[in-house]
This record gives structure tokens, sequence and C-alpha cells, in this order.
């Protein structure tokens, strides 16, 4: 597995997405104007892609978002989300990111607690699917 980094949406990021978000878990709003600004990295396997994130900042890079994490379902389970979101952290933190900030579905909270993510706030309704805020302080 090799993740690169892309400044704009690729299109195998959007592949992956509309993979997972649109088809498997029927979201219909999936993209929007940020992923043309965002940095996005994508999981290839060999020359395939397999998962991707995104992120992003709002406050002229102090506090970035990390959205839009997935994996194809094949690819499950061999911890590459786990990979995109420490190339994520590392993405942010070279470009002066003191904090990495996501609205995580909330049955995924757990994955992002084992990686020291810590809650915050509501539980909030996107799109018929409860998501809630964390936020890691980055090293």
């Amino acid at each position: 597995m090799e993740i690169r980094e892309f400044h704009g949406m690729p299109e195998a990021a959007m592949a992956v997405r509309v993979s997972v978000f649109v088809e498997e878990q029927g979201f219909v709003d999936e993209f929007d104007e940020t992923d043309r600004v965002a940095v996005h990295f994508v999981a290839f396997d060999g020359e395939t892609p397999i998962g991707t994130c995104r992120i992003f900042t709002e406050d002229g890079g102090r506090t970035y978002l990390l959205g839009r994490l997935c994996v194809l379902k094949a690819y499950r389970g061999r911890s590459i989300g786990t990979a995109l979101v420490s190339a994520a952290e590392d993405g942010a933190c070279a470009r002066g990111g003191e904090s990495l900030s996501l609205h995580s579905q909330y049955h995924a909270k757990d994955f992002y607690q084992k990686l020291g993510y810590a809650p915050y706030g509501e539980i909030e309704d996107e799109q018929g699917c409860p998501h809630i805020w964390m936020k890691k302080v980055l090293a």
C-alpha cells in the first residue's frame, strides 16, 4: 500500500468516496466546494485507489479539519484507515497545524478514540446519520 498526497480533488479520491459514501452508505450531498481546496490523501493498492481522506483549514492553519475518511469494503480491517489518519496528521503538522478536528460518524467514534481523538459537543444528525465532533492536539 502507498499513500499519495494531492492538492484538490483527484479522480481516485472521488471514486472511493462514491463507492463508500454514496453507493454503500446512501449519502446524497457527498461533494462540496472544500474538495477543490483541500489536501487529499489517497491509499493505493498498486494503481487501484482503496481509501481516502482530506484535510483543510478554516482559521489560517492552526486548526485543521480531517474529513471524508473512507476505505473500500474489501480492504477494511487492514489498518488502512489508521495509515490515512497518520498521513493526514503529518500533513497538518507539516503545514503548521496545531490540532486536528473531525466530524465522525458516531459508530466510528471508538476508532478515532484509539488514535487519540476526544469527542466533544452533542451528537448531531447529518443526512440521517449520527455524527460527533472529535479533536486531537498534534505534537
